[in-house]
């Protein structure tokens, strides 16, 4: 999960110029336009790493859900063995089988990112065009790939792209990657959302 975090860390960046929201592709302005009235919904998701140091790559299953007030509940694995919570009061992680579950704050670097992410209502278009070129690199009947390229050079020494895989008309994002400083890549496929129903409490204990 340590790229995600990487990602997640580099998209919550400061402003650092005026924004330019005209810079953001329309499909992509469609997509986070369409997060805020999506409801709750579960997602899963294939996550496939890969690395220099890797013969093969390696992929892992994964799910979330994320509810229409801002809650929602991360895990990797099958069973899990990374789950990120956040209750609208709290954030929680763990980051493995054996480790001991976190209490973070929203504003820590580790999940700010998650929290704008999977809340889909904190993307704004400032810290997007400050800290990020983005550009559409590949369009085609069914999916549209925005690249995001970082514009500080600090972060270019460890993240060189991020490409969003978006559904046309912004219907939803279908695949999500991370192109690190070193080559090393990680890849987020999700399915289709799915409606939740009821609340879901027991979804958001720390278990």
């Amino acid at each position: 999960m340590s790229a995600l975090l990487l990602a997640a860390s580099c998209l919550a960046l400061p402003v650092l110029a005026a924004p330019d929201p005209a810079a953001i592709p329309p499909v992509m302005q469609q997509w986070m336009t369409a997060q805020k009235d999506i409801g709750s919904i579960k997602v899963p998701f294939q996550q496939t790493r890969t690395t220099p140091a890797l013969k093969d790559p390696v992929s892992t299953a994964g799910c979330f859900w994320r509810m229409a007030d801002g809650r929602f509940r991360l895990e990797l694995g099958s069973p899990a063995t990374t789950t990120l919570i956040f209750d609208k009061e709290t954030v929680r992680l763990k980051e493995s089988a054996s480790s001991p579950w976190q209490s973070l704050k929203p504003d820590d670097s580790r999940v700010r990112m998650w929290m704008k992410f999977l809340s889909g209502r904190e993307m704004d278009t400032a810290s997007l065009t400050s800290n990020f070129a983005l550009k559409i690199t590949q369009q085609e009947k069914d999916f549209v790939t925005v690249a995001m390229v970082p514009r500080p050079l600090l972060i270019k020494k460890y993240l060189r792209q991020l490409d969003m895989q978006i559904q046309p008309g912004g219907g939803r994002l279908l695949g999500f990657r991370v192109v690190q400083g070193d080559g090393s890549t990680l890849l987020l496929h999700f399915g289709p959302p799915e409606k939740i129903p009821g609340d879901l409490p027991q979804l958001f204990q720390s278990q």
